[in-house]
């Protein structure tokens, strides 16, 4: 019995141990850390941060088309068995083949062509390739902040669940301590039957909030590590409390900020792509005037008795034009396509310009009521603490039972929840409305 009873302790100590072995190696995380990690490894960003290696190709291909463009060709040809036409001799009547190919043949060409006049095509090429880029600067700014709120957000909810999980498990020992001095004055004979049983009702149900709470803690903080792109088993702690953060709106130059927010930016740039996409096709009715220069060298021998060798070279040089007679209606099509992508783009940031404002006068009037909220759940805290400490005078005077206190302390448990989501509520708002104007949604202190 005393072997089982030392194992059992034994074991009990090894887990406390290991418990406190993870807790140690569990890293602190400051928001500040949780941002600047996020940037670097989460997945969200990794879509624009390949689009602009693409539209930077896009860039590369658009210059080529107005640089030189220089092809060479190689070629060897043996002929086994050259092809023949047979002539009759005046003289004999006799039938004389003649070979028509050389037995070996090799040629070589250098050729530069180079664009001379094309109407604005390349010009517009450019102009796309570079809104592009531009776009997808925007985008992906816009795309970082997205990033940040969401990293915030999901920061601030850890910290809420912790100070929901405190405030219940304080709950619940208020109920547990109640009720073991229900049961005491209850064997005294100062406490009825129905008394204990209304106190043990009590303390369970302050069993399943709490369990639900830590569930929630736990759920929050696999979500945290997720958005940050690390492994879920990664030992991380969000450090300290909401009330550390106080996110300030400023709305002076709310107008202002609302024309240069970077989604809207890119837009703008998408638009001004499509414009310039619409020229390129637009332009190809017209035609292309380019030069070339060419340098070409021909060697060949065979078992010829009169010309048994030959090694020629030239080099020249000239202007073509390129004049489109009839493509069935293809180019104007493609145009036509194009003008139209250019007017919904245009009509997507006209779109999107009143959506910016109605999303900013909801997050600021969001942000006005979760300030309003979080005063009065100020002096919510403040009122239970006054008659926390009036019951306690109260009950040290006998005016008052023991249940009443237990109640006046649950009560502000409840208090404190309640500020701490409405300080939750507040910074979330804060940053929304930030991000709202263009703003990075997390000002660092």
């Amino acid at each position: 019995m005393l072997g089982i009873i030392a194992s059992n302790t034994f074991r009990l100590a090894a887990a406390l141990l290991l418990t406190l072995l993870a807790a140690s190696a569990a890293r602190p995380l400051t928001l500040e850390q949780a941002l600047s990690l996020g940037r670097e490894r989460s997945l969200q960003l990794q879509g624009p941060r390949l689009d602009r290696e693409r539209i930077d190709g896009q860039v590369r291909e658009a210059w080529s088309n107005a640089l030189p463009q220089v092809e060479g060709l190689a070629a060897y040809q043996h002929y086994f068995k050259p092809a023949k036409v047979f002539f009759p001799d005046p003289m004999s009547g006799a039938i004389i083949p003649l070979e028509l190919q050389q037995d070996n043949n090799a040629v070589g060409e250098v050729t530069l062509n180079q664009p001379l006049f094309t109407f604005g095509r390349i010009s517009s090429g450019l102009k796309a390739a570079y809104a592009a880029r531009q776009s997808n600067q925007h985008q992906q700014s816009h795309t970082e902040r997205w990033v940040d709120l969401e990293i915030s957000r999901r920061f601030w909810t850890v910290l809420l669940l912790r100070d929901v999980v405190e405030a219940r498990r304080a709950s619940l020992a208020v109920s547990d301590s109640n009720l073991a001095r229900v049961q005491r004055m209850r064997r005294q004979g100062l406490m009825s039957d129905y008394d204990v049983l209304r106190v043990q009702v009590q303390a369970g149900n302050q069993v399943p909030p709490l369990r639900q709470a830590e569930n929630d803690l736990r759920l929050a903080e696999l979500a945290l590590r997720e958005y940050l792109g690390v492994p879920l088993d990664t030992a991380l702690t969000a450090q300290g409390q909401l009330t550390d953060y106080a996110m300030a709106l400023e709305t002076d130059a709310a107008p202002a900020r609302l024309q240069v927010r970077d989604d809207l930016e890119a837009l703008r740039d998408l638009s001004a792509m499509y414009e310039q996409i619409y020229h390129i096709y637009r332009s190809q009715r017209w035609p292309v005037l380019s030069g070339q220069i060419k340098y070409a060298w021909q060697w060949s021998n065979d078992a010829w008795d009169v010309s048994p060798q030959n090694n020629v070279s030239s080099v020249y040089a000239g202007v073509a034009l390129s004049i489109p007679l009839w493509n069935s209606g293809r180019v104007s099509g493609q145009a036509q396509q194009y003008r139209a992508d250019w007017r919904r783009a245009e009509w997507n940031l006209q779109q999107a310009e009143r959506g910016a404002r109605l999303q900013y006068e909801s997050a600021e009037s969001s942000y006005r009521t979760a300030l309003a909220s979080e005063r009065a759940a100020e002096r919510a805290v403040a009122q239970a603490g006054e008659a926390r400490a009036i019951a306690q005078v109260s009950l040290a005077q006998g005016l008052i039972t023991t249940l009443e206190m237990d109640a006046a302390q649950l009560d502000e448990l409840v208090a404190r929840v309640n500020l701490a989501q409405a300080r939750y509520s507040r910074l979330v708002a804060a940053a929304e409305a930030r991000m709202a104007l263009g703003l990075s949604p997390y000002s660092l202190p």
